[in-house]
């Protein structure tokens, strides 16, 4: 337990899939993700999931820092290899449903999915994903989740933001969210291996946690205004503008926020 995850107790939670994953806990480090990528280029295996209680430079999408705290906070990464040539299309959107669907076996059944990798309860963020491509065929996923409320975060953090508390009576232990996170992956990307994002699809658009809001989407490039619709099988953003045609949002640097009315 010096790590801080027992991992005794988390094989048991991982059940059938334990063999499919092999856990290292840090007690600092700067960032998960940039340690694992690092990991790849040396040929770690597929399932290697690299978690720490505190990252000194935790970073979301766009270079955003990710706060995180110990015993407040679930940040990790996993590293995984899908067949040569799988479009990657939709992957973090299929993380995200992954997510849910973990949360969901723990009675969290609130979890909405805001467009393209940010885990949303109650309207506020509760965490996001971040997949970035590593060596020799690779991804790594990173992901942070937001368990308690940390006080000392409101100062720093500058959007609403929710924790798994605000939903639960009693929060689960880490170590019982980490494998019904692990558990929802492997059956999830496994999917995705098979067919792509599409049969992922209906489910994402169950979760979509700005459908019918109007939304502001930008770039270097663009700046668009509409109402939020689903995804495509793709896992592109259908924007809905009135008078013009639909508009097709696809992955890469691009901000969506929530117009106020």
């Amino acid at each position: 337990m010096a790590s801080g995850i027992d991992f005794a107790l988390l094989r048991d939670h991982l059940a059938t899939v334990s063999s499919r994953f092999d856990v290292d806990w840090l007690p600092e480090c700067d960032s998960t993700n940039t340690q694992l990528l690092a990991r790849a280029t040396t040929g770690a295996a597929a399932g290697l999931v690299l978690g720490a209680e505190r990252q000194t430079a935790g970073r979301g999408r766009r270079g955003r820092r990710w706060h995180a705290s110990p015993d407040c906070s679930l940040t990790f990464s996993l590293l995984w290899r899908l067949p040569v040539g799988t479009p990657l299309h939709g992957l973090s959107l299929a993380v995200g449903v992954a997510i849910a669907q973990g949360l969901a076996t723990l009675g969290c059944d609130a979890i909405q999915l805001k467009w393209p990798n940010d885990i949303w309860l109650n309207g506020a963020k509760l965490g996001g994903v971040l997949v970035e491509t590593a060596a020799q065929g690779g991804l790594v996923i990173g992901i942070g989740l937001n368990l308690r409320r940390d006080p000392a975060w409101q100062a720093d953090v500058d959007q609403a933001f929710a924790a798994l508390e605000d939903a639960l009576p009693a929060l689960p232990t880490r170590e019982a969210t980490l494998a019904a996170i692990l558990c929802a992956l492997a059956e999830v990307l496994d999917c995705f291996a098979d067919a792509g994002f599409a049969p992922l699809r209906e489910a994402w658009c169950a979760r979509n946690a700005l459908l019918g809001q109007t939304i502001s989407v930008s770039s270097e490039n663009m700046q668009e205004r509409g109402i939020c619709g689903q995804v495509s099988a793709e896992g592109a953003l259908i924007l809905n503008r009135p008078g013009q045609p639909e508009l097709l949002i696809n992955h890469g640097d691009v901000s969506l926020t929530r117009v106020q009315s």
